[in-house]
């Protein structure tokens, strides 16, 4: 028996004091970022008062008659441009720390009433619709997410099939978080928003997991002595039972 924990102390502190040459090895290459002063520019001087005449004043909302009747004018241009369409999205409600998962956005222009046949159909599903133009933007944001987009960001609508989008998300927080899915319809190269979707995930992990995140987070230099420890420890132990 003291053989078998004399053998396993050696094992753990070699990969313990392993894992902490590493860590100090990454600390020892690590770029040093330019730009990490304390110096703050100099504060801009402020711009001299700017003299409205009378005729030009704006009215009680900011702008003048005549700019209201243009900008009237203009959402009407937008909207008659816009069309509404069945929209679809798939988030999980749960998700594994460290461990990545898809979303996936769909937007049917084909005439279908739904566009949720072109989703994967393993997580939660959400159905909704909106007004979009011919071209349309889709992101994805998430404060407590590293996201890699896998399809273009914009795409022109197809009438012969719907249009995806996929991600590919990593959670690296845990807890309850909101993951974002933005849509905006592409008027002449300006963006107009058009849809939210808003999901909460709950990021839960592993007890391998913690053990592995705590191993990264520790000292490097602790880890190596607390290895050197375990390897002396468990060679003082298979000196004393080879020599009985």
């Amino acid at each position: 028996m003291m053989r078998v924990i004399s053998v396993l102390l050696i094992i753990a502190g070699l990969l313990v004091g392993g894992l902490g040459v590493a860590g100090m090895l990454g600390q020892s290459q690590a770029p040093r970022v330019e730009g990490d002063d304390d110096s703050l520019p100099e504060a801009a001087a402020p711009a001299p008062p700017r003299t409205v005449r009378p005729e030009m004043a704006p009215g009680l909302d900011g702008s003048s008659p005549g700019a209201v009747r243009t900008q009237a004018a203009r959402g009407a241009e937008i909207t008659e441009r816009l069309r509404r369409v069945p929209i679809a999205h798939e988030t999980p409600r749960e998700a594994a720390f460290g461990r990545a998962f898809d979303v996936t956005l769909a937007i049917d222009a084909t005439g279908a009433d739904s566009a949720a046949e072109a989703l994967p159909g393993r997580e939660n599903l959400a159905e909704d619709a909106a007004q979009v133009s011919q071209e349309v933007k889709a992101s994805l944001v998430g404060s407590a997410f590293e996201i890699e987009a896998l399809s273009p960001g914009l795409q022109r609508l197809s009438p012969l099939t719907a249009n995806t989008w996929r991600w590919r998300v990593m959670p690296v927080q845990t807890g309850e978080h909101e993951l974002v899915i933005e849509i905006f319809a592409d008027i002449e190269g300006r963006l107009l928003p058009v849809r939210t979707f808003r999901d909460e995930i709950t990021v839960e992990v592993s007890t391998l997991r913690q053990a592995v995140t705590l191993a990264q987070d520790a000292n490097p230099l602790f880890m190596v002595l607390s290895g050197m420890g375990s390897v002396i420890g468990g060679l003082f132990g298979a000196a004393r039972f080879f020599r009985k």
